[in-house]
């Protein structure tokens, strides 16, 4: 389970691309001409210090947050992440952010399908096929989890594999990770970065923002570090350690890629 993940190969079309992209809130600059390919089926590590613009990023793809300019490709095609109903639903991008919201009082496979709902004549919720999927899923990551444990009960490193449980529930084709394991133990930490190894297997693509860069070294292809909104550096994950990421955070220059990959 700890193998060293597998690149995807070097000219493969990006998945997603952002060209040129800057966010303001009010006159604090968030994301400053970001350009920056997703390759199909990599897992891809975004670090830098707080207030880099990690968490902004992930919010404009999302659809959460609009751009003020910038250009976003999916596939090739130009998009306007207009929401994120939108986002998850026609473009197959899933993030996970550190609320997680989810709704405690529900069960798991509620939550799963929450605003997803499947219907039988158009009317009436299909709890039974909800409930069979979400089992199929949640067994699909060798989790003990029950579709029918309430939320509430759940540890937070339990909650966080719900929520990444969602983006292969709908089988969407890029997942981002907003500090998954930030607030959990380090047993539970194993079990995201097991589930995180398991989607790269399965050919997915992850976006995976995190301050721990043993996490990040431990499971990413390739890693994008931002300095004051913007990219400094994109490198392969080929014998970095903790050392060299923390010293490309803190050193990443004043502008666009440092070293590529």
């Amino acid at each position: 389970m700890n193998a060293q993940p597998q690149r995807p190969a070097p000219d493969a079309a990006p998945v997603l691309s952002v060209h040129h992209l800057v966010k303001r809130f009010g006159t604090v600059t968030a994301l400053d001409d970001v350009t920056l390919d997703v390759l199909p089926g990599e897992v891809l590590g975004i670090v830098g210090d707080n207030g880099a613009g990690k968490s902004t990023l992930l919010s404009v793809l999302s659809g959460y947050h609009h751009p003020d300019s910038g250009e976003l490709y999916y596939r090739g095609n130009r998009v306007t992440m207009t929401s994120p109903a939108r986002s998850r639903r026609e473009l197959g991008i899933e993030m996970v952010y550190q609320d997680l919201a989810m709704s405690p009082d529900l069960n798991v496979w509620q939550n799963l399908f929450l605003g997803e709902e499947l219907r039988r004549w158009r009317l009436l919720l299909d709890r039974s096929a909800m409930r069979a999927r979400a089992s199929e899923t949640l067994k699909r990551m060798r989790t003990k989890i029950s579709p029918d444990d309430l939320v509430s009960d759940l540890s937070g490193g339990e909650r966080q594999l719900v929520a990444i449980a969602r983006g292969l529930l709908f089988d969407r084709d890029i997942i981002g990770l907003d500090e998954p394991t930030a607030a959990i133990s380090a047993a539970k930490s194993g079990d995201v970065l097991d589930t995180i190894r398991d989607l790269h297997s399965a050919g997915k693509t992850v976006l995976l923002i995190s301050h721990r860069l043993d996490d990040i070294l431990a499971v990413c292809t390739r890693i994008a570090v931002l300095v004051t909104g913007r990219v400094a550096h994109v490198v392969a994950n080929d014998g970095l350690t903790v050392g060299d990421l923390t010293r490309l955070v803190f050193t990443g220059g004043a502008g666009s890629a440092g070293s590529s990959a």
